[in-house]
């Protein structure tokens, strides 16, 4: 089912560029349409919101409680895109492309309260990202060497919950697993601001700023029939501090 969902969001995304191609340059052949863009190469860090507190019921029980006691919810990504440039004057451009991340794996972790009285488990999972966009963004020339740059993208987010596990914390309560992994693709946003210097690496221009993500929102399976619903992670937002270089 992931391979599936992430097989239609990319051809949902070409299609997207051939129809954007056939509108800005319906002159020209897809070869030398592809020929007039420019890769780019992301690298940085991000950190999200740890998760969220939950009760799962249980058949024939009152349930459990799940809070969330600490999490590493930092860790680095990585970027690829290509772009085209449409409009150019001589202090603004504007760039079309397809932008995918790669957001490395969050640690989340939490205490299990059974039957909402005693706190006897503890719990944590993983969360890993691989959001693909298309992307819209500006570029001003704010001086010869400097410039700023804003963009936006919407697309599609693949999204790998798995590493469920519990731990008795007391040496006595044997532990559930009840939830196994899941993966899953949802809509996601994002948005970004940087500055831009011009031939930074020779000729190559060197882009640092800020990136803000909406993930979506996951669930892990039920790996218990006598659980009545699943844990989920609630809203997933990132927030990222990144540089790139385009060719």
């Amino acid at each position: 089912m992931f391979l599936n969902n992430k097989g239609w969001g990319l051809l949902f995304l070409s299609g997207v560029l051939e129809l954007y191609a056939s509108l800005a340059f319906p002159a020209v052949s897809a070869y030398s349409w592809l020929k007039q863009g420019h890769p780019i190469f992301q690298f940085g860090g991000y950190w999200s919101n740890p998760g969220q507190a939950q009760h799962i019921d249980i058949q024939g029980l009152i349930g459990d409680e799940f809070t969330v006691t600490s999490a590493n919810s930092s860790n680095i990504l990585f970027g690829i895109g290509y772009f085209l440039d449409s409009q150019e004057k001589s202090s603004f451009k504007i760039s079309y492309g397809i932008n995918a991340f790669y957001l490395e794996k969050t640690l989340t972790k939490g205490n299990v309260i059974q039957e909402n009285l005693f706190t006897n488990l503890a719990y944590q999972y993983n969360l890993t990202h691989f959001p693909v966009y298309v992307m819209a963004k500006s570029t001003f020339l704010a001086f010869s060497k400097y410039a700023l740059t804003l963009d936006a993208g919407i697309g599609p987010n693949f999204i790998v919950a798995n590493g469920f596990k519990e731990n008795s914390l007391d040496g006595q309560t044997i532990p559930d697993h009840i939830f196994s992994s899941h993966r899953s693709s949802t809509l996601s946003t994002t948005a970004g601001i940087g500055v831009k210097i011009n031939q930074f690496f020779g000729e190559l221009p060197l882009e640092c700023g800020y990136r803000f993500f909406y993930l979506g929102r996951t669930n892990f399976l039920k790996a218990n029939n006598q659980v009545l619903n699943t844990l989920e992670t609630g809203n997933i937002y990132a927030n990222a501090i990144l540089c790139s270089v385009s060719f």
